[in-house]
């Protein structure tokens, strides 16, 4: 039995102290939600200005409108293809509603040159209309596309030499045009990027991923890469972002840089003949890179620098310029780069749910726009963090003033009551009710 009592006056003992434990930590839980809220909100604002720092891209117009009293307005334009073979051919050109041709730039700046021009009266004539060589004044644009290639190591000391192994690798060949860089920030860690007029059109510029494999150096302006049986020499070496959503969007790879035109190599032998509306020369048999032989290929991506007096008409501005966009059935996708990261446009591209993924069904994305995407997505799970957050704050709130309201004094309370009858009321009521 004394066993028994003892196990009883442990449990006696322990629960009691278990539950003043308890309680000591119910009247602590709203300073550990007020806790819990400030962590919440804190590693949201910290996730989002590290995710949206790295998209350095997206913030040109920034860069653009430094020590600039007009604001700038960054907007791409995305357009649809076909790879009448695989992902080794380029993106073709397939029609007027869902694809943008070379031919049709001079058209877009002729537009927006326009607009520019009409916006700013005061300017002088010769400061109006577009340049000698057709590119914009007072706003810059650059225009892309995609294929997959095998690249070739060329060695000039023992490319005679018949026991040579030439290295090889497969990367993404992005051919461009326009000023590219003002888009698209690199760190040169040789050499610079291809001048937006061209000097020599067999030049090509890597990333360090493809320098490294073929030179095991960055350092390596001069030498000299084969593609689709073209020589190009390498005049710069640039490293991209390698941050976790960009490996998840594809940009971890070897990666090159040519003129848009000279695409038109890695066409296969009558593969643009089944193109609607392009005339094509075919390089194989000495074709050139007229405007007939590159308007065989589609235009993946339009990037335009646009002044905005007026803030949102720019997107307006650019739909406008656009050869063929419909306004009630677009086929051609607009975005705006600037204020992509903000509340009301990551709401607008999340919800209604599904909607722009769906919008966007049938393009094929540069690894810049996926890494956008992505990070988009990413910024409105820290949003949602950042609210819930908020939302415990409020709640811990409440529970602290509950906690730590002090009640009425008993003398208020004896104040305001009804004060107690005499006898001398009673009796009166008493004798009024008989």
């Amino acid at each position: 039995m004394a066993f028994k009592d003892s196990i009883k006056e442990y449990f006696r003992e322990t629960g009691s102290s278990n539950k003043k434990r308890i309680k000591s930590i119910v009247l602590a839980a709203p300073f550990w939600i007020i806790l819990a809220a400030i962590v919440l909100i804190c590693a949201g604002f910290i996730r989002i200005s590290v995710l949206t720092s790295a998209r350095q891209e997206q913030y040109m117009a920034t860069y653009w409108g430094q020590g600039s009293d007009v604001s700038y307005r960054q907007m791409s334009v995305l357009a649809r293809g076909a790879r009448p073979v695989d992902d080794m051919t380029p993106l073709m050109y397939v029609s007027s509603d869902i694809s943008l041709r070379k031919s049709d730039i001079p058209v877009i700046r002729a537009a927006i040159q326009g607009t520019v021009d009409a916006s700013n009266p005061n300017l002088p004539e010769k400061a109006k209309g577009l340049d000698t060589d057709g590119s914009p004044k007072g706003w810059e644009d650059c225009y892309s596309s995609s294929v997959m290639a095998n690249v070739m190591l060329v060695n000039e000391e023992e490319k005679t030499s018949q026991d040579t192994i030439i290295p090889n690798v497969d990367a993404e060949i992005i051919g461009v045009g326009g000023n590219y860089k003002a888009f698209h920030p690199f760190r040169f860690l040789c050499g610079g990027f291809l001048p937006e007029v061209q000097i020599d059109r067999n030049q090509i510029v890597v990333n360090d991923i493809l320098a490294w494999n073929f030179f095991k150096s960055y350092d390596v302006a001069g030498r000299k890469v084969s593609i689709g049986g073209e020589t190009f020499t390498i005049i710069g070496v640039v490293e991209e972002q390698d941050t976790e959503i960009d490996g998840l969007a594809g940009a971890d790879k070897p990666r090159a840089y040519i003129y848009f035109d000279r695409l038109t190599i890695l066409i296969p032998a009558g593969a643009a003949a089944s193109t609607a509306d392009a005339s094509y020369a075919d390089p194989s048999t000495g074709g050139t890179d007229s405007a007939g032989s590159s308007d065989v290929l589609a235009i993946q991506c339009y990037e335009a620098m646009m002044p905005e007096l007026v803030k949102g008409v720019a997107i307006t501005d650019i739909k406008g310029a656009l050869p063929t966009y419909a306004l009630t059935d677009p086929k051609i996708f607009v975005l705006s780069n600037t204020d992509r990261y903000t509340l009301v446009s990551v709401w607008d591209w999340v919800f209604p749910i599904g909607e722009t993924q769906s919008q966007l069904t049938g393009y094929e994305l540069p690894y810049w726009e996926r890494a956008a995407q992505l990070t988009t997505t990413r910024v409105f799970y820290d949003m949602v963090m950042i609210f819930a957050g908020f939302l415990l704050l409020l709640i811990g709130g409440m529970m602290v003033f509950l906690r730590f309201r002090k009640p009425k004094p008993a003398s208020e309370t004896a104040d305001t009551a009804e004060p107690d009858k005499t006898e001398e009321e009673i009796k009166l009521l008493e004798e009024q009710t008989k």
